[in-house]
């Protein structure tokens, strides 16, 4: 009601105010209509905003009953689902409580079973003592010692299975890694030597080596520091010298000189030269082709001089070229087959007898030298020991270490691999067996040596030495062979005392 008193204060204020006012289709000015025409338009305004205000008051109190309905029906449908909740909720608690009653009923039978138990487990431990006549302590002390010698025998029959089985497999399976080894690596069975002699077509090229006075040989012999030696055998001029490196420029630079004709002390001087500038790049060349096979390829240019020398050094008359390239064929292969480091391997057999290079200017032994040398060019420890113990006067640090023994073992004791004439064999071996004579005196009843000199096996008088003084004279002896004999490799002293009782059944 005073919402419908506002409105109409508020038209009649506007009509005081405006002058003009629309009445019907026509604006007309104010102070033209009736007052009874105004109250009349009035009350109609009044009228329908009364109406108005009815109806939307009419409109929100239905929308309002309809919201209070569903309202009130969604709460009795939530008050039944509580209702049949408390109801499932009630009935699950006395069915726990029923579970509770009946876990403590059960609870309290263990309990008496449980002391029942323990009452009988007294009674049958009271019993067994005076029947056993034994306390518990001392029954445990001997049960546990009975237990402890069963595990011990039980033990040491494993252990010596175990021990039996890992041997057989051992050697099975190490005879199957050296001959697949072997195998795979084709060598050529034949010994290398450096050329030392020069075939001539005519007797008359000597003349022309040896010049005027022998103003040629003299010349082509300080130039090179090799004896040149023309009369011994026809068509053919000897090469002598202690360095087969300087031996082969020789070669070179007279092959060059005999193809060309002019021998004179200039064309001379200037066939070395060239001769010199080929061996050195063959050098490198020979370096470059055994640091490519051993994997390294940036490898020192020193220790590359050095391994391309090698070419013209020999063993027994093993190239050590081949020899180098034979031993990494076959440490690679042992290397992969044990799961060793196949790099180091390789590295160390490459560089294992570089000392031979130099033996001719230090005197030691070539494998200390090759460790030596592999040290000053900063090489780590563990390759360093690979290196020089392949010999095993110095004790392998590594497996891979004794990979390198083996692989040089097998490439200098293979069929064709090393020479030697057959006198400084007698000799050698008649040497060996010598020592030992000399050594054991009356104690030694017979010697062999074996293996191409590798073993010296000595059979000894059981009555004149016990078994503590042959392990000295074992080891007198090995050290009198490192002192006063030449042999390659190791040799391996074993003694051996043996008693024997023969009788005859007649």
């Amino acid at each position: 009601m005073e919402l419908i008193i506002g409105i109409v204060a508020t038209l009649i204020g506007g009509v005081s105010v405006f002058s003009y006012l629309k009445y019907g289709k026509k604006w007309v000015n104010v102070k033209n209509i009736p007052e009874e025409e105004i109250a009349r338009v009035a009350d109609k305004l009044i009228a329908n905003k009364i109406e108005e205000a009815e109806r939307e008051i009419e409109e929100n109190k239905k929308k309002s009953e309809d919201r209070l309905r569903v309202l009130r029906k969604e709460t009795d449908e939530h008050e039944e689902l509580l209702l049949e909740r408390e109801k499932k909720l009630n009935e699950r608690t006395k069915m726990l409580d029923k579970k509770s009653e009946e876990l403590e009923e059960a609870s309290e039978s263990v309990k008496k079973m449980q002391r029942g138990l323990e009452k009988t487990r007294f009674q049958l431990k009271d019993e067994l003592q005076r029947i056993s006549g034994l306390t518990q302590e001392e029954a445990r002390q001997k049960l546990m010692s009975e237990v402890d010698e069963d595990i011990k025998d039980y033990e040491a029959k494993k252990i010596r299975q175990a021990e039996k089985h890992a041997e057989e497999i051992a050697d099975e399976r190490g005879k199957e890694i050296l001959v697949e080894s072997m195998q795979r690596i084709v060598t050529d069975y034949v010994g290398e030597t450096t050329t030392s002699t020069i075939k001539i077509e005519d007797d008359k090229v000597k003349g022309r080596v040896i010049g005027k006075e022998g103003r040629n040989i003299r010349a082509f012999e300080k130039l090179t520091g090799v004896d040149v030696i023309v009369d011994e055998s026809p068509n053919t001029i000897a090469l002598s010298s202690f360095d087969p490196l300087r031996r082969e420029i020789a070669a070179v630079a007279l092959s060059k000189l005999i193809g060309d004709g002019r021998i004179h002390p200039s064309s001379i001087e200037e066939a070395i030269r060239k001769a010199k500038n080929e061996i050195s790049i063959e050098i490198k060349k020979n370096g470059q082709i055994l640091a490519e096979e051993a994997g390294w390829p940036g490898i020192d240019i020193g220790l590359l001089k050095l391994l391309g020398k090698m070419k013209y050094r020999t063993s027994y008359g093993q190239s050590l070229m081949s020899h180098t390239i034979e031993m990494m064929r076959l440490g690679e292969v042992l290397a992969a087959e044990i799961g060793a480091d196949v790099g180091l391997v390789k590295r160390a057999c490459l560089l294992h007898d570089i000392g031979k290079v130099l033996t001719h200017k230090i005197d030691s032994p070539h494998h200390h030298i090759s460790g030596q040398v592999a040290r000053k060019y900063g090489l780590d420890e563990k390759l360093v020991n690979a290196i020089e113990a392949h010999h095993l006067d110095i004790e392998p640090q590594s497996v891979e270490a004794v990979i390198v023994y083996l692989s040089d073992a097998i490439s200098g004791a293979r069929p064709g691999a090393r020479k030697d004439s057959y006198e400084q064999y007698i000799q050698r071996i008649e040497a060996l067996e010598g020592v030992a004579k000399e050594l054991g005196g009356d104690k030694i009843e017979e010697v062999f040596a074996i293996r191409a000199g590798r073993e010296l096996r000595i059979i000894v008088k059981p009555a004149l030495i016990s078994d503590d003084e042959m392990t000295v004279l074992a080891k007198d002896l090995a050290a009198t062979i490192e002192k006063t004999q030449n042999y390659p490799g190791n040799v391996e002293v074993t003694l051996i005392r043996e008693t024997r009782a023969v009788e005859i059944a007649r």
